[in-house]
């Protein structure tokens, strides 16, 4: 009889055990919607710093999309934050296509490079060119 009683003994760490074993798939796809969520958030501000940068170039950000090139851990004054580097592609005058890239932390731009040449020669408004006649030197 005493050992009827020891074998329905109860154990509390057991319990817990099987409780967090039958949670832990759904944590697991909680964190992952959680990570996606905000990597689609982080994806979405920089396409519209990314724009807001080429509005202020006075160029044409193509395809309205930007791709993810690097995610690196840095550390920040409060802590540790992930800083996000984004590649896109625009255009100065429609027919060529340069290359952009930007680094983001949180919400902010930390560094971005638009390599775009001086502006374009604009055509004249009419095809006749102003000659200047150097003045005749006179020898007395």
């Amino acid at each position: 009889m005493v050992r009827a009683v020891a074998a329905t003994r109860w154990y509390p760490h057991t319990r817990l055990m099987s409780t967090i074993g039958s949670l832990l798939p759904l944590l697991l796809i909680l964190a992952g919607f959680y990570a996606w969520q905000n990597a689609m958030r982080a994806r979405e501000t920089a396409r519209r710093l990314c724009h807001d940068l080429c509005v202020r170039a006075n160029v044409q950000l193509l395809d309205q999309t930007i791709a993810l090139r690097g995610l690196r851990i840095v550390r920040v004054p409060g802590g540790l934050d992930l800083r996000r580097d984004y590649a896109f592609d625009f255009s100065a005058d429609g027919k060529d296509r340069h290359r952009g890239t930007m680094s983001m932390l949180d919400d902010r731009i930390l560094v971005h490079n638009l390599p775009v040449a001086a502006d374009p020669v604009l055509p004249q408004a009419s095809n006749v060119v102003v000659l200047s006649i150097p003045p005749k030197v006179t020898r007395h």
